[in-house]
């Protein structure tokens, strides 16, 4: 995947706003009525996780996802998205529904790309008008070269637990992200935190759940282990091991959130959409009722061949018991 680069003319950027903190409540106001459950602006600068993001690269806990490879420049700013970006506003969306299933929360349901991209578009919307003229946005979702857990942090949302998921004060990490940049000047919303700030004590739950103890300290995971990795990102066919570590998922994991003690308010909440699929009938999918049940969701991503092969490994789980 190619960093999502910005197709703005380089040119400077608008004059500062007559009110910047306006304009940061504005935002922050206009994603909370779009239905972000938190919001929050930063200014923008040198990500303070970028030597750690890319030490995680240089040891290959990335896997097969060589995409991460080649825009890990792109994660040092955010001029290669949109050139002399100011300000970030930093949105987390919760996730529909709960309950146990073969498929990760985030993926049921409409693809939260779409659904995130779709708000933070009418946020723009709103902000238009208020802003100074010559003003430039960009939406960005998790496809875009960002650090955009450390952005969400820093701009207040929550902080990031042992998993390295980022948590929502009384939500929990059941959430989605995104991001709007711009090259406005509006004003930070919180003070600069540190996005390795460690609240959560003596816990260890997430890491303790972890099916393959993918993590080799708190906040770093060796993705090549991670079950979401195996049934997502993997193209490769399974090892042994790894495809008996899948247990029957088809399509991510929430183990190590499962185990967090901040998710409970989130678990106690209603159902959501549909959380299992049938790998009987996953194995019968052409590629063109593939498309048609799956382009729009999240699913999309493990592409028919992943989906298939997950799927025949739940089915070798089913024989074998």
């Amino acid at each position: 995947m190619r960093p999502a680069l910005s197709r703005v003319p380089r040119q400077p950027p608008p004059p500062l706003p007559d009110d910047p903190a306006g304009l940061s409540r504005a935002a922050v106001d206009s994603a909370r009525a779009h239905g972000f459950a938190a919001a929050g602006v930063l200014a923008a600068s040198r990500p303070l996780s970028f030597e750690r993001y890319r030490a995680w690269l240089e040891r290959g806990f990335h896997g097969e996802m060589a995409y991460l490879e080649r825009a890990a420049a792109a994660r040092a700013g955010f001029d290669a998205i949109l050139p002399y970006t100011r300000s970030v506003l930093a949105a987390a969306r919760a996730l529909p529904g709960r309950g146990p299933g073969n498929v990760a929360r985030f993926a049921r349901g409409e693809d939260y790309h779409r659904v995130v991209r779709r708000h933070l578009r009418a946020v723009v919307e709103d902000l238009r008008p208020l802003a100074p003229r010559g003003t430039h946005f960009r939406v960005c979702v998790d496809t875009a070269p960002l650090l955009e857990r450390e952005i969400a942090a820093r701009a207040g949302l929550g902080f990031l637990g042992k998993n390295g998921l980022l948590i929502v004060p009384g939500l929990g990490s059941h959430v989605v992200l995104g991001e709007v940049l711009t090259d406005a000047a509006l004003a930070p919303t919180a003070a600069p935190a540190d996005p390795g700030a460690d609240r959560c004590g003596t816990c260890t739950a997430c890491l303790d759940a972890c099916p393959t103890a993918a993590f080799v300290a708190p906040r770093v995971l060796d993705g090549r282990k991670c079950i979401s990795y195996l049934t997502i990102e993997k193209r490769t066919p399974f090892a042994a091991a790894e495809e008996s570590a899948l247990e029957g998922r088809l399509f991510g994991c929430d183990a190590c959130q499962d185990a967090c003690p901040f998710n409970a308010a989130w678990d106690a909440g209603p159902e959501g959409p549909a959380a299992s699929l049938d790998p009987e009938e996953i194995l019968d999918l052409g590629a063109g009722d593939f498309r048609a049940r799956f382009f729009g969701s999240s699913i999309w991503r493990a592409t028919r061949e992943g989906l298939a092969r997950n799927a025949a490994a739940a089915l070798r789980r089913e024989a074998r018991r």
